[in-house]
Parts: structure tokens; C-alpha cells; sequence
């Protein structure tokens, strides 16, 4: 009996000691605290805004512990439940604040904020803040068990400096950036839009330092938002200001000329005027980025520097000069081929001044100024290579060049028509072939016989340029040695513009001759000539054997 009360009483003594163990964990896993903070990124340095509700009703007994929350801001990543100093080692306690209970509620709420460390030192590791994730985590007051969290990054408190930091769209800015994230890739935005860099750095180096180039772009006139931020959330800006700007083309131009003024830099959707020495010539509108393209004519004006103008209806404007010259040349055509007609004129010349035209530094004609300022001259284009040349037309106080382009089409292949293929002409060889026409004319042409089909230097025979009709006999000096037909001779022929364009060869003649012709016995057989050089012979021995006869007579 006394064994079974033993019993009893442990038993009930463990069901106890159990009870307690559970009870006292039970209020700390029963309420998790709801927290915002605002904003949820920020700075170091920065006063973040912090709220929670729900919590714990316990603490309306009065007890000091239960009407307290603190608040860590942590570099390490934990749950729910989890406890500081175990599972969050690296961290600063940024506040301990009050609960403030809610009139006939059993919740309570928190409304406070504290300020973004830039150390991490009460855990058991100290760190240094920089940018990026970290972790706020809300206990009971001495408390290490985490009843709410919530996350938040740190924004580098980077440093840039743009030069220049005004100036027209497509300026080169130069961009130096200091205390930022170390070797970190960065990314360069214009008006929250990235942007390349054109040169220079595309990260960090150790020290969080970066120089790079942009162009800015097309956009509006003001100022536009240059942003920087590296590949830890560090960041900074600055403010560039866009400035009107006008360009034309081409900077010089003759009285009625048309010139083309392109705008960037002015306002959106904008309606601009475009003057010329003070008066307006045309408008236009700009388009969303502030760009904008008008062409007009040069107005009648004297020689000199013009102001050219664009105004928006937000006031931007800028100004141009243009360079006008009074006198106008005209040429044309600019292309063409040997002989083609060319017509030179102009106004605004001297009357009675001599204009002279020059092809390629030769004089080709000259003209008289009339009366009126003007004269005009028409000239044909002189033999020369095809390509491009330059005529110079001027008086010698005004001059103006243009470039001619002389065409460059091979004229046709001749056809070969004399000797014919495997015949043996006779001595002194003729040579024909079918007549050559060209837009660049005269053609000339050049024949070539040898003694291999290959026509290189060592079976060269002959070779005859610049040849003006469509044939050629060999001259005395030029007939041909005995060939047989197994051991011909091969010609070939070529036409030439007078624009130096050259056709392909004709294919290789083949042909073969006997002995040369005996001078002036030209057309007569060869049975003749060998027949009258027998005879001859003959002669000649009786010739000598009277001869010898006289003498043995008149030596007795």
C-alpha cells in the first residue's frame, strides 16, 4: 500500500514537472507580431519608419518585460522562432521600444523608427554595412526568441561627378564615380533608361571607384536625370542639362542652293520657326525628342555670313552661320565618255572677265563675262583614262571645281578577218580585221604576231600599237622569216578607246609564210624570179669566158 502512494506520488510529481516545462513555452510560440517599415530601402544614415500590431496581450499586468520589444538589424538570415545570438550572430540592436495597447483590445501595436548602422557590433561578429540585404527581427524586451521580421536594403551611398554637365544632345560626358559597391559591374541610365558607355570603365575596381564615357541622347531641352548604380544597389545621380543646338548643311552653299537645318535639343512636339538673317523661311514640328530637319533655298543675297535660326514655342532657339557666296557655277553633265558636250555657266561674275576652263590642269576653253555677270560655254570632254577628273571654272578671283567621270566600258572585241586560219599568205603579210565603234572615240589598236600561242616575251615577233584603221601590212623592216606549216606564226588584235578602256584579245591566228619577196618584184611569180636568176647565172659565165678569150688573143 505504502509502494502504490510512492507511485502515486512520482507519478503525478512527472505530469507536473511536464506540465511546466510546456506552459511556459506556450505564450512565446502563441503570437507573432505584424511589422512594416517605410521606406524599404534606404541609406546609411537613413531614419526608417517602423509600425507592428498584434502583439501579445500578457503585458497588460503591468509586467515591465512584456510592455518592451526590441528590434535588430541583422546581416544574417533567420525564421520566425529562430533566436538571436544563435542563429543571428552578426547584428545591431537599433531599438527598444514600448508597446502601446489598443483601447479595448487585447492587441497591442508599436510606432517608431530608428536609424540605418553603418557597423554591425553587438552580436559575436561586427561587420561592416554595406549595400544590399539585411534583416530587421523583433523580440520580447531581453528576449532573444525572434517573434517578427522583415527585410530591407541598404542603398550605396555612391558618389558621381559628370563633366560637362550641360551642352547639345550627343555631347561626351565624362562620368567619375566614388564610394561605391567594390568590383561591382555598374549600369549607366538617361531618364531611368539604360544607356552604353561608350568608353571607359563597366565596374568598380577594389576601391569602389569607376570612370567611364557616355553620348547623351536624343532629348528634349532641360535637364535629364543621369543615374549610376553597381550590381550591390549602390547608386547615385546628377543632372545634366540639354541645350538647343542647329546645324546645317553644307556650311557653304551658292545663292539659290538648297541647305538642309537640323535641330535637336528643343522642345517635344513643338512647332519651330527657321529664319535666315532675321527673316523666316519655313517651320516645322519637332518630334518627341526635341529634333527636328528643315530644307529651304538660299535666298538672293550678296556674298558674305549668314545667321540661320530655329525657334520653338517654349522659347529655345539657337543660331548658325552659313556662308553664302553670290556667285553660282553650274557643270553638267558630270559623267560621260570621250566627246561628250560639256556645258559650263554661271552668275554673279564681273562682266567682261575671262572664265576659264581647265580639264585636269589643261586649258579646254574660256568664255567672256557679259554684261550682265553671266556666260555660259560648251566644251567636249578630251580623250583620258576613265575615272574620275577634275575641271576647274573661274576667273581667277571666284573658282569652282567639279569632278567628270569618264566612263569606263571596253569597247568590242575586234574580228579577226586576215590571214585566215592555217593559210600562207605571201610576203609582205597584210593583216584585217572588222572595224571597232566606241562612245569614246577615236579606238586605235594593237597587234601582236609570235611564234607561241602564249604570246610571251621570248616568242614575241612583233608588236604594233596604236594602230588607227582596222588594218596593217608589215613594212620592209617588219616582213617575216620562213615558217612552215607545222611551225606557224599566231597573231592577235585588241581595240583601245580613246578613254585608254581596252577589249579582250582575239583569239590566237594561225599562219605561216616562205621566203621574202625580192625588192620591187612585188606580185610577180616565184617560177619568174628563180627562172631570171638562172638566166642570170648563165650570163654572167658567158660573160666571163669572152672576156677570157680577148685576153689569150691579145697576149700574142
Amino acid at each position: 500500500m505504502r509502494r502504490t502512494k510512492i507511485w502515486r506520488i512520482l507519478t503525478v510529481a512527472l505530469i507536473l514537472s511536464l506540465l511546466m516545462a510546456v506552459i511556459p513555452a506556450t505564450p512565446a510560440w502563441a503570437y507573432d507580431y505584424d511589422i512594416t517599415i517605410d521606406p524599404e530601402e534606404g541609406e546609411i544614415g537613413d531614419r526608417i519608419d517602423i509600425a507592428g500590431e498584434d502583439f501579445d496581450p500578457s503585458g497588460k499586468d503591468g509586467s515591465d518585460d512584456e510592455e518592451w520589444v526590441d528590434i535588430y538589424f541583422a546581416e544574417d538570415e533567420a525564421d520566425v522562432g529562430d533566436d538571436i545570438d544563435t542563429e543571428v550572430n552578426t547584428y545591431a540592436l537599433v531599438r527598444t521600444t514600448d508597446v502601446g495597447w489598443v483601447d479595448d483590445s487585447d492587441e497591442g501595436e508599436i510606432d517608431t523608427s530608428f536609424i540605418v548602422p553603418d557597423v554591425l557590433d553587438d552580436g559575436d561578429d561586427e561587420e561592416d554595412v554595406a549595400p544590399g540585404t539585411y534583416y530587421l527581427y523583433v523580440t520580447r524586451f531581453n528576449s532573444n526568441r525572434i517573434r517578427s521580421m522583415a527585410e530591407f536594403t541598404v542603398i550605396g551611398a555612391g558618389e558621381i561627378n559628370i563633366d560637362p554637365d550641360e551642352g547639345p544632345v550627343y555631347t561626351e560626358v565624362e562620368i567619375s564615380g566614388t564610394d561605391f559597391s567594390d568590383s561591382e559591374d555598374i549600369t549607366v541610365e538617361y531618364d531611368g533608361d539604360e544607356i552604353s558607355i561608350e568608353s571607359g570603365d563597366d565596374s568598380t575596381n577594389s576601391s569602389g571607384e569607376f570612370d567611364c564615357t557616355i553620348i547623351i541622347p536624343e532629348s528634349t531641352a532641360g535637364d535629364h536625370t543621369i543615374r549610376v548604380v553597381d550590381d550591390a544597389d549602390s547608386e547615385a545621380e546628377d543632372t545634366f542639362t540639354v541645350e538647343p543646338e542647329v546645324t546645317v548643311s553644307p556650311t557653304e552653299a551658292n545663292v539659290s542652293e538648297t541647305v538642309t537645318i537640323s535641330g535637336s535639343g528643343f522642345a517635344g512636339r513643338s512647332d519651330v520657326a527657321v529664319y535666315f538673317d532675321g527673316t523666316e523661311l519655313d517651320s516645322d514640328e519637332t518630334d518627341s525628342d526635341g529634333s527636328f530637319e528643315v530644307t529651304f533655298t538660299v535666298p538672293a543675297v550678296a556674298s558674305g555670313t549668314y545667321d540661320v535660326e530655329a525657334y520653338d514655342e517654349d522659347d529655345n532657339s539657337a543660331t548658325v552661320e552659313l556662308a553664302v557666296a553670290a556667285t553660282v557655277v553650274k557643270l553638267e553633265p558630270t559623267t560621260g565618255n570621250v566627246g561628250t558636250p560639256i556645258a559650263a555657266s554661271g552668275s554673279g561674275f564681273t562682266p567682261g572677265a575671262t572664265i576659264i576652263i581647265k580639264y585636269d590642269d589643261a586649258q579646254e576653253a574660256t568664255a567672256t563675262v557679259q554684261a550682265s555677270g553671266i556666260f555660259a560655254v560648251i566644251f567636249n570632254a578630251p580623250a583620258s583614262i576613265s575615272g574620275e577628273h577634275v575641271i576647274t571654272v573661274g576667273d581667277g578671283t571666284t573658282t569652282k571645281q567639279f569632278t567628270f567621270t569618264m566612263e569606263s566600258v571596253a569597247p568590242p572585241t575586234p574580228q579577226p578577218l586576215l590571214p585566215q586560219m592555217g593559210t600562207k599568205p605571201e610576203q609582205p603579210v597584210r593583216f584585217d580585221w572588222a572595224d571597232v565603234t566606241d562612245d569614246s572615240s577615236p579606238v586605235t589598236y594593237t597587234l601582236q604576231v609570235a611564234t607561241g600561242k602564249d604570246f610571251n616575251t621570248n616568242a614575241m615577233v612583233l608588236e604594233k600599237k596604236e594602230i588607227t584603221k582596222s588594218e596593217y601590212t608589215l613594212t620592209e623592216a617588219e616582213q617575216l622569216e620562213a615558217r612552215t606549216k607545222e611551225e606557224p606564226y599566231y597573231w592577235r588584235i585588241k581595240a583601245v578607246d580613246a578613254a585608254s578602256n581596252e577589249s579582250a584579245w582575239t583569239g590566237a591566228g594561225e599562219f605561216y609564210v616562205g621566203a621574202p619577196t625580192i625588192i620591187g618584184a612585188e606580185g610577180m611569180p616565184t617560177w619568174v624570179i628563180y627562172t631570171l636568176i638562172g638566166l642570170g647565172g648563165v650570163l654572167l659565165v658567158i660573160i666571163g669566158f669572152w672576156l677570157g678569150r680577148r685576153t689569150a688573143y691579145y697576149s700574142y
